[in-house]
């Protein structure tokens, strides 16, 4: 069984560093990069000072907590599920799921959660009590989102009649909020349905109904799982707060992606008590699922190659993560070091060597005419106006 986790590590690591190597930096990434005094700003700034300024640099250190959320994720399973072949399936849907995909390629705070997040499940289901508490402190520091993983462990204290557990998380919620505080400023206006959109994008359709079914199943079992109250107040308080306002899911859904062992655990308890004449439906809700992930796995990871079946480029999903790694490459095979375009573009050519300049204009135009640059990249073209300007 280890030989066959080991493969799909391979193989998922080798399909996110070709899927990594097509990629540009991003805006927001960007700003992770060159504003931000976070954990990944100090991580990315050790890989691209190691291994040079380059979008595999960039992205190098989300790959390896990705390969080691992937790790802790298989022995939480194995603590979860009944067998270790249930333990590998949980391990494959987690590899699968297009939330997992996006937080292992795009430089965001969601891979620290997941890390983080399991290490600390793992060591209260391995019962390293103390280790235990030292993650939940250290996880402060992490990223404001913990604040969901300490209220759920705080319903889970009191469920468990744990004192030492909801005290110390009430505490650590408490500080969350007045140290990072929470946003409800705004106009309140419903955002249910994105929400529910956006869980749907993470999971894949067909497993978001899954996970919503493990939800409400277990809410009426008398056995409740840790991994259990982490899901489902993600996912209600996500629901509740949502009716209101528009929330950074990216900050909650890591959350989610990490039920995959009970997902699996519950599926498989149903579909073993069965005769083989009844499996039927419960086949082909697993081939369906399986086929779907594997086509969005592949959509994400082989990206470029969806452009020559969009009319429209800008309608791509990866749209804002294209084409600047090869503007800067044609700028500098031209000899240009710096250029003044507007702030967006602006930051993100810095990450390429490209800076900011008196002497040359860049404009992005929609189409061929009036353009001296056109990027490609894939059935993607770009067009960009470079003129000199104009000394007074």
């Amino acid at each position: 069984m280890k030989k066959i986790v080991a493969l799909v590590l391979i193989f998922d690591l080798l399909a996110l560093l070709y899927g990594s190597s097509t990629l540009s930096i991003g805006i927001d990434e960007a700003k992770i990069y060159f504003t931000h005094t976070n954990l990944l700003y100090y991580l990315t700034h050790a890989s691209t000072f190691v291994f040079g300024q380059n979008d595999l640099a960039l992205r190098l250190p989300l790959l390896i907590l990705h390969v080691l959320s992937c790790i802790l994720l298989y022995l939480l399973a194995l603590k979860i599920t009944k067998t270790p072949k249930d333990a590998l399936f949980s391990l494959i849907l987690f590899v699968l799921l297009p939330g997992s995909v996006a937080s292992a390629l795009l430089v965001n705070q969601a891979s620290l959660v997941i890390l983080m997040s399991l290490l600390i499940l793992c060591a209260y289901e391995y019962e390293k009590k103390y280790s235990f508490y030292v993650l939940l402190c250290l996880a402060f520091f992490v990223d404001p989102s913990v604040m969901i993983l300490y209220l759920a462990l705080f319903f889970f204290g009191f469920y468990k009649k744990d004192a030492l557990l909801w005290s110390v998380t009430l505490i650590l919620f408490g500080l969350c909020l007045s140290f990072y505080g929470f946003d409800t400023g705004g106009k309140p206006k419903t955002y249910f349905l994105d929400t529910l959109g956006i869980f749907a994008a993470c999971f894949s359709p067909l497993v978001f109904v899954y996970f919503f079914y493990v939800i409400y199943r277990i809410a009426l079992s008398d056995k409740k799982p840790l991994l259990w109250f982490v899901m489902a107040t993600t996912f209600v308080f996500c629901c509740l707060v949502s009716i209101r306002q528009k929330l950074y899911l990216e900050d909650f859904l890591p959350f989610c992606v990490i039920s995959t062992p009970l997902l699996i655990r519950t599926l498989m308890q149903s579909y073993r008590v069965r005769l083989p004449n009844l499996r039927v439906k419960y086949d082909i809700f697993i081939q369906c699922s399986l086929i779907f992930l594997l086509l969005c796995y592949a959509a994400i990871v082989f990206n470029t190659f969806l452009y020559a079946f969009i009319s429209n480029p800008k309608k791509h999903f990866a749209y804002n993560y294209h084409g600047v790694k090869e503007l800067a490459l044609k700028l500098n095979e031209m000899g240009i070091k710096g250029v003044k375009t507007n702030e967006n573009l602006a930051l993100r050519l810095k990450f390429y060597g490209i800076d900011s300049s008196k002497t040359y204009r860049l404009i992005k135009l929609d189409s061929a005419k009036n353009s001296n640059i056109k990027v490609q990249i894939a059935s993607l073209q770009e067009y960009y106006r470079l003129e000199r300007i104009r000394q007074k």
